[in-house]
């Protein structure tokens, strides 16, 4: 039997344990993807601020926090990444298939979100339209887009859970 796309299909995992693989996954994604995007998105306004002739030192400084963050999440999640245990079911498993649904509202509602923000900024502050604030609006329009391709893998792993916790029981 194939899973369903929407996460719904029950006799393929009934314990959620499927599920379970893809949390940890998840997780193990989460701890150096989210810093990572702080790190790009510090490095396009520095970038950004030098082409302007601004100091990039604000953007230096989120470049190396994220890239350190990022190093440091990946490092403490190596046991989780390497282990041969298997996953713990979820505590809710309609919570999980509910995220599987929502998850592209969220994706939309972002980046619409973030796209009107940096619009505003543009067009209702004194110097929105400035070459001075590219930098500013460089980053805000950078973050979002890493946030929402973070949410996007995390659904996938989701929604290919059976088959990756498949997978996983043919490696272990």
């Amino acid at each position: 039997m194939t899973p369903d796309i929407t996460g719904t299909d029950t006799a393929v995992d009934r314990d959620g344990t499927a599920f379970g693989l893809a949390q940890r996954r998840s997780w193990v994604f989460s701890a150096w993807w989210y810093p990572a995007v702080l790190s790009v998105s510090g490095a396009v306004q520095a970038g950004l601020a030098l082409a302007v002739g601004q100091s990039a030192e604000t953007g230096i400084f989120l470049a190396i926090l994220g890239a350190v963050s990022a190093a440091l999440g990946w490092a403490l999640t190596a046991g989780q990444r390497f282990t041969r245990t298997p996953p713990k079911p979820p505590s809710d498993i309609r919570r999980v298939k509910q995220g599987i649904r929502t998850t592209p509202v969220m994706i939309r509602t972002i980046l619409i979100a973030s796209a009107l923000g940096v619009g505003a900024l543009v067009f209702f502050t004194p110097k929105g339209g400035s070459p001075g604030s590219l930098p500013l609006l460089g980053m805000l329009a950078t973050w979002p887009l890493g946030l929402a391709a973070g949410l996007a893998y995390t659904r996938q792993l989701m929604i290919k859970s059976p088959i990756l916790y498949a997978q996983w029981l043919e490696r272990r």
